[in-house]
């Protein structure tokens, strides 16, 4: 978030508090009209908070939204219930638009009521982090899509194919939920990362705890350990990994500790256009080790070539053929 956005959307909405519970004075009014008309962010924001003030209205039945009302009360508005007798209602709605601008920004509102997903995607080999209003960090890894879509009732994320890793600002009166293949993730305060493809769902919890569902069966997870579910697989298999080589390519690299050749091949080829391909199967077993940069497939077959018995038969732009030495 922009420090200087925040500021003028604090500004605004207290601006909105004072003028709604309708005891301000000619000076005070004065004031207003000159800020407002300091510049086109401060009308923008202002509008904002009118419209957040709309939608609040809508969401009078939230127990976040009573919580930051009584926040921004008991900050901005002491002693002024007592005051202002009946008229104390007015002040308490337009606080908790202070309240928005304090926690989250005027943005939060809007996204609650919104029931249109937002869709977030990468390309091949490229990485993407995105932060949502709620403070919640998205990273996406190579050729990811993914839809976000928040209601009144709780958050959901639609990993359609790839992998990302999600870091949750927990809410239990808003579940953050990641569904993926035919199962789904519940947070329950946690960072943690989903990979699907080919009908085959990861996660892999890295703190904290998630509840995975799949299969009318559900686990709960502890870090360092990964749930897959789908593609063949009976139910919900729960295994230990290493997490340092699970999370490498946030990092740009990609971590093998006696992998298989050929699915080492196969994790590199998804970061890179110039394809690794084994021209005899035997290799496919073959157990290799090592640290890689991400998306550069020729480097990752020269070191391959340099350590393990393999050797690089022929290379263009757009494949390089491995064979055994």
């Amino acid at each position: 978030m922009n420090p200087t956005n925040d500021a003028i959307r604090e500004e605004a909405a207290s601006w909105f508090a004072r003028r709604r519970d309708g005891v301000h004075t000619s000076s005070e009014e004065a004031a207003f009209e000159s800020w407002h008309g300091r510049s086109e962010a401060h009308v923008r924001a202002y509008a904002e908070t009118e419209r957040a003030w709309e939608q609040w209205k809508q969401l009078q039945g939230s127990a976040r939204m009573r919580e930051m009302a009584a926040a921004a009360m008991a900050a901005t508005a002491s002693g002024r219930r007592q005051a202002n007798g009946g008229r104390w209602w007015p002040l308490l709605a337009a606080a908790c638009l202070a309240a928005v601008a304090v926690f989250g920004g005027i943005r939060w509102l809007p996204l609650m009521m919104r029931t249109q997903p937002v869709v977030y995607s990468t390309a091949l080999g490229e990485q993407r982090t995105e932060q949502l209003p709620d403070g919640t960090r998205i990273v996406l890894n190579t050729q990811t899509t993914l839809q976000v879509r928040y209601s009144p009732r709780q958050r959901e994320v639609f990993l359609q194919q790839g992998e990302a890793m999600f870091d949750v600002v927990h809410d239990a009166m808003h579940p953050f939920k990641v569904i993926a293949g035919d199962g789904s993730v519940t947070d329950l305060g946690t960072q943690f990362q989903v990979r699907n493809e080919d009908g085959l769902a990861a996660v892999t919890l890295l703190q904290g705890r998630v509840e995975v569902v799949a299969q009318d069966g559900h686990k709960q997870l502890v870090p360092g350990e990964q749930a897959r579910y789908g593609a063949g697989i009976t139910g919900i298999d729960v295994r230990r990994v290493d997490m340092g080589a699970i999370t490498s390519w946030m990092r740009g690299r990609l971590d093998f500790s006696s992998l298989p050749l050929g699915q080492a091949v196969t994790e590199a080829n998804r970061y890179s256009a110039v394809k690794l391909r084994l021209g005899d199967p035997r290799l496919a077993s073959l157990p290799v080790g090592g640290s890689f940069r991400a998306g550069d497939n020729t480097a990752i077959a020269a070191a391959l070539s340099a350590v393990f018995p393999v050797r690089v038969a022929r290379s263009d732009a757009h494949e390089i053929l491995l064979m055994p030495r």
